[in-house]
């Protein structure tokens, strides 16, 4: 294994620079940019984690939000639970920050080094897993995915299931058998869209081993129907330690209809709207600092995308210029084959339900999967499926140019050249994508230090899904607040009745509810164009059933290049008049 340790500093310190300033605080900062509030719920269920183990409270059912009435958290089920199991010790040995923080930078570490073993078992050459583990681990499309879900950042086990099955078919022996099983569990232990791209991999490689050695009329010379025999026993370990899930989940499907808040059943339309587009996939990252603007106009077309985090794809010019290099040679090794075949798989996964030309309408395999699969609807993210298959390709294609030297030397030259104009291809800092999460408003300062445990309503009341920011400030007052209601439950129900803080009746519901204190924030009210909004905040301040208590000034973040969640309009705390 020392041959690989220079690889795996190489890959690491990659990481800390291209997440940079993470390393420096990662306490205090995330991984993150615009696009998205989604981050801030996950700081939230890790410090709720904490708080109830320190409280003593339930952190399974809980009345932090949408109270009186509650939530379930994780009752989507759509969340392992071996992954809950890790979210929950970090979070309680270390902190909210932290614990999302050190998931982050390992994902982008050991996707980096599967990747790199991968290639390297393929090609016995260092330098093609190098530039291989870079292209995949640090494209944008790991990167963006970063700013918004940390489960979506676990791609390491794509590589780590090819190679404990490629291991598996070179030699059957029981330890490759085990790795084999112990990869497939860690696959299905973090997030299922992950799964269900590591499971179509699978598929993709046994049909082809099979129809390669159909072909050519070796499939008992190659012991196949021992291989897959021996690859069924990972299987059948895999639904014994997962059966419980698997059966509760089984259990949700058709219960309710089709929904953007029901994790097992999502509307039929959002296949097409993420989708993927062939723009997303030959532009730059709108992120990189030099390039970016040029891709930004695109965001929002028909051949790019509408969404910055699911439509950026983008493979690299250099990385498909690498991987035709491997193309010629796709008659000489399976492996090439095999990941040519697998790029084409997930290209094809990756479109809409159908295309159509002039009225005829062409299937895509995304129609058919949903009749089977309806939990998953956003098929543009086997887009890091092709990534992959592009990234083992352009190690096979530096390789067989590497090859034409006989010196070492000028191998590391080119190798480091291409490593570097890669890197450059997928650069996304300046600005750095990290949001500082340090300081909040002053008013939550002040919130927290209100004795007893004072009810909160926060408005603009938030109704079409839980307000992400409204609930991580909680991380810092620690009380009560009736916000974070979802859809079809009985608490957004009343949520619904509540919208207009000086409505009638409104106050006598809150105070009903227990609210002692309306937070509102000014810029939720001015910063559209609807008078509606602008006349409520008038109303609001002339209500003589609410009584203004504290006014804050609005701040910004402490440095202008780095997002913040201090930045705040004016916020005016009223009191529920008792009377």
């Amino acid at each position: 294994m020392k041959k690989h340790l220079a690889p795996a500093i190489i890959l690491f310190l990659i990481t800390l620079l291209f997440t940079f300033p993470l390393i420096l605080h990662t306490n205090n900062y995330i991984p993150g940019f615009f696009s998205t509030d989604e981050p801030y719920g996950t700081i939230w269920n890790f410090w709720l984690m904490k708080y109830a183990s320190d409280s003593g409270i339930s952190s399974q059912t809980t009345n932090m939000i949408a109270y009186p009435f509650g939530v379930k958290l994780f009752s989507g089920l759509l969340v392992p639970y071996p992954w809950l199991g890790l979210n929950y010790l970090l979070a309680v040995l270390t902190n909210a920050v932290l614990a999302y923080n050190i998931q982050i930078l390992m994902n982008f570490f050991l996707s980096a080094v599967f990747t790199y073993l991968l290639v390297f078992f393929l090609s016995k050459s260092r330098l093609a897993g190098i530039i291989s583990a870079i292209i995949f681990s640090f494209c944008p499309q790991h990167f963006t995915r970063s700013w918004q879900h940390l489960s979506l950042t676990y791609f390491q086990w794509l590589p780590l299931v090819l190679l404990s099955a490629l291991m598996l078919y070179k030699d059957r022996r029981l330890r490759n058998g085990i790795f084999f099983a112990i990869s497939l569990l860690l696959l299905f232990s973090f997030d299922f869209t992950i799964a269900y791209l590591g499971l179509l991999t699978l598929f993709t490689l046994f049909f082809y081993l099979f129809f390669v050695n159909w072909r050519r009329g070796t499939l008992k010379e190659a012991k196949i129907a021992g291989y897959f025999k021996k690859a069924s026993w990972g299987v059948v370990i895999l639904a014994v330690l997962l059966i419980r899930q698997i059966l509760i989940i089984w259990a949700k499907y058709g219960t309710q209809s089709a929904s953007a808040y029901n994790p097992t059943h999502r509307p039929f339309e959002d296949l097409f709207a993420q989708s993927a587009k062939p723009l997303g996939f030959l532009l730059p990252a709108s992120t990189h600092p030099v390039f970016g603007r040029f891709s930004e106009q695109f965001i929002g077309s028909s051949l790019y995308g509408q969404s910055f985090t699911e439509h950026t794809l983008y493979l690299g010019w250099l990385a498909l210029a690498l991987a035709l290099f491997a193309f010629r040679r796709r008659k000489e090794n399976l492996y090439i084959g095999f990941f040519i075949f697998l790029a084409v798989v997930a290209w094809l996964f990756s479109q809409p339900p159908w295309w159509n030309f002039f009225g005829l309408k062409i299937y895509m395999p995304s129609f058919f999967m949903y009749k089977i699969l309806p939990m998953f609807r956003a098929y543009c993210r086997f887009g890091i499926l092709l990534m992959l298959a592009i990234a083992v390709l352009a190690g096979f294609g530096l390789k067989s140019i590497l090859e034409r030297f006989e010196s070492y030397k000028p191998k590391i030259a080119l190798t480091i050249l291409a490593c570097g104009l890669i890197l450059f291809e997928f650069w996304n800092w300046p600005p750095y994508k990290v949001i500082d999460l340090s300081r909040v408003p002053a008013v939550y300062y002040w919130l927290k230090e209100e004795p007893g445990n004072p009810v909160l309503a926060e408005y603009p009341m938030d109704i079409i899904g839980p307000n992400e920011m409204y609930k991580f400030y909680q991380t810092v007052h620690h009380k009560r607040i009736i916000n974070g209601t979802f859809p079809g439950t009985p608490a957004h129900k009343i949520a619904m009745t509540i919208t207009k803080l000086s409505q009638p009746g409104t106050v006598n519901i809150l105070k009903q509810m227990g609210v002692k204190y309306a937070i509102v924030h000014e810029e939720g009210y001015l910063k559209g164009e609807s008078i509606d909004d602008k006349e409520e905040l008038d109303k609001i301040r002339k209500d003589p059933a609410l009584k203004l208590v504290r006014t804050f000034v609005a701040q910004e973040c402490p440095q202008k290049d780095i997002m913040c969640t201090q930045n705040s309009g004016p916020v005016e705390v009223y009191k529920i008049n008792e009377k």
